[in-house]
């Protein structure tokens, strides 16, 4: 049995490094995604519930010649087992494309024996000790879903399920004491009568102890997972997990000695169940291997700036639209720009400061416009190839509340594209 889960888990494995080999095969996701290998160690807490612990060996007799043929010892053959919190720790090794993440994993699980009832009890549930073993071989499928914040931290939240195999090791030892005034008793079970103990035999006052249920069994283990990763950087990450794992109900055949050693049938005589279920909070560091991920493309080259227009300002008196000679040395040279390339249209807009009303002020920005319009025209600059506006008191070259004379503000512009 313990070969054939091996073998199956070692077989798994293989099918998923085998799907590494292309990208290909992982197409069904969406990517493509960079593969990368990954192993880590793991470790945590572990509670284990209580177990039910039968034994399914044609029943004990044990006669004290007094019906009923229960004796001093027995309440029933089903023990009560109750476990301390343990710890778990293993490794695990695996390869992620993009949101999935397929792994083996080994872990190792321990829990102490707080108290054992059930069977017989001559010093209380305290008189056992013992303690249940698993190492487990698990395949594993973990998908991780988007970046999420946990108290500032980017981490990833992911589920999974895992299947394979579990091997429970489990013993339960009754603690040495002695019975004083035990009257004659003959014990029996599937065997036959294996002694007598008590007044009138070689062991009047008997002592008890040793090992009283032993065995180890590999069966079918199932686990599902919940957690979150925190990426400490591309290639390692730390993860915190709650893992839920449980196995089909162990049959054992008991190696101890039963029903009370040293008095008792000899090793597999005697077979019991039990059962396995506990909840893991795991902990792992997993360093990661392989490509990395595709380098983000290089930026887009920065837009040309746009061409610089050539402006000619004209300035005016306050509340003239006439022509000043320094305006028309200016109107002179914008002519001359013009007729020295080809053929383009030119802006001519006017404006006026803020002192005025706004439908006057208006007016006179036209008026402006058309006068410095007219002198281009006069130097050869056609009027078809002019855009004339006035925008009276709007965009004013320097800010300022109403009613100021601002001679900055009182201008033409003649712009050339």
């Amino acid at each position: 049995m313990k070969s054939r889960y091996l073998l199956g888990a070692v077989a798994a494995l293989a099918v998923a490094f085998s799907c590494a080999q292309a990208n290909a095969q992982f197409g069904w996701i969406g990517g493509p995604y960079p593969t990368l290998f990954y192993v880590g160690p793991e470790g945590g807490w572990t509670s284990l519930s209580n177990q039910k612990t039968p034994i399914t060996t044609v029943p004990f007799r044990v006669d004290t010649g007094i019906p009923p043929a229960n004796g001093p010892f027995f309440s029933n053959f089903t023990g009560s087992a109750r476990y301390d919190s343990g710890f778990n720790a293993g490794g695990r090794l695996g390869l992620q494309y993009g949101p999935w993440r397929l792994e083996e994993e080994y872990s190792y699980r321990h829990n102490g024996l707080s108290s054992f009832s059930g069977f017989f009890n001559p010093g209380g549930t305290s008189a056992f000790s013992g303690q249940r073993n698993t190492h487990s071989l698990m395949t594993n499928v973990i998908y991780d879903f988007g970046s999420a914040f946990l108290f500032s931290w980017p981490v990833s939240p992911h589920i999974g399920f895992g299947v394979g195999a579990v091997d429970n090791i489990d013993s339960v030892s009754l603690n040495p004491v002695t019975l004083t005034g035990l009257p004659r008793t003959t014990v029996s079970g599937p065997g036959g009568v294996i002694g007598t103990i008590g007044a009138g035999t070689p062991f009047p006052n008997p002592t008890l102890g040793g090992t009283f249920l032993k065995g180890n069994t590999w069966v079918f283990g199932y686990q599902a997972i919940a957690g979150i990763r925190y990426d400490i950087n591309p290639l390692l990450a730390f993860d915190l997990d709650y893992r839920y794992l449980a196995t089909t109900e162990p049959t054992f055949n008991n190696k101890g000695v039963a029903p009370f050693p040293p008095f008792g049938f000899p090793s597999n005589a005697v077979r019991y169940k039990s059962g396995y279920s506990t909840q893991n909070i795991v902990a792992s560091l997993t360093m990661k291997f392989g490509a990395p991920p595709p380098a983000p493309p290089p930026p887009a080259p920065p837009a040309p700036p746009p061409p610089t227009k050539q402006v000619y300002l004209v300035f005016f008196d306050w509340d003239k639209y006439n022509i000043t000679p320094e305006g028309m040395q200016i109107i002179q040279v914008a002519a001359n720009q013009y007729k020295s390339g080809g053929r383009v249209t030119i802006q001519v807009t006017g404006y006026t400061d803020t002192s005025g009303s706004a439908s006057y002020n208006q007016r006179l920005s036209e008026r402006r416009a058309n006068a410095v319009a007219t002198a281009l025209e006069r130097l050869g600059v056609p009027r078809s190839d002019m855009v004339v506006a006035g925008r009276g008191m709007n965009d004013l070259r320097v800010p300022t509340p109403p009613g100021v004379r601002e001679p900055q503000n009182r201008r033409v512009e003649i712009v050339f594209p």
